[in-house]
């Protein structure tokens, strides 16, 4: 009888084992597979949130105007992103010279033709001759 309960205890030990064994494969949570017991892939997560995204980015940014205005009581500055048309918004500020982050100057492409050809513009590396 005692032989008996052993092997009965072995068989399921070992079933159980085996069953947890199978059960035993890989979790894809973040850049999943579509089929995994998890759901859809991240790729397609971020498809389905893209328009989401740039509205909420729009919505924190006039958010933040907002704060600083009620906070500080200033009017937001714009940020300057670089050369434009009109010499208020341009970076160089309508003189045709823009000062580069490490120094060097640059013509400016909208106000810079005022110089004409006689601006002699020095590379930032010097080359050996």
């Amino acid at each position: 009888m005692k032989k008996y309960f052993e092997f009965i205890f072995v068989s399921i030990v070992s079933i159980a084992l085996t069953l947890s064994a199978v059960n035993i494969a890989p979790k894809y949570i973040d850049g999943g597979k579509p089929d995994s017991c998890y759901g859809c892939a991240t790729e397609d997560i971020t498809k389905m949130y893209a328009g989401y995204v740039e509205d909420w980015k729009l919505k924190i940014a006039l958010a933040f105007d907002e704060a600083e205005i009620k906070v500080f009581n200033i009017k937001p500055i714009p940020d300057i992103v670089g050369p434009h048309e009109d010499p208020d918004k341009c970076i160089c500020k309508g003189s045709g010279v823009i000062v580069q982050g490490d120094g060097h100057k640059t013509v400016c492409p909208y106000h810079g033709s005022k110089f004409g050809k006689d601006v002699i513009i020095k590379p930032l590396i010097k080359l050996e001759e």
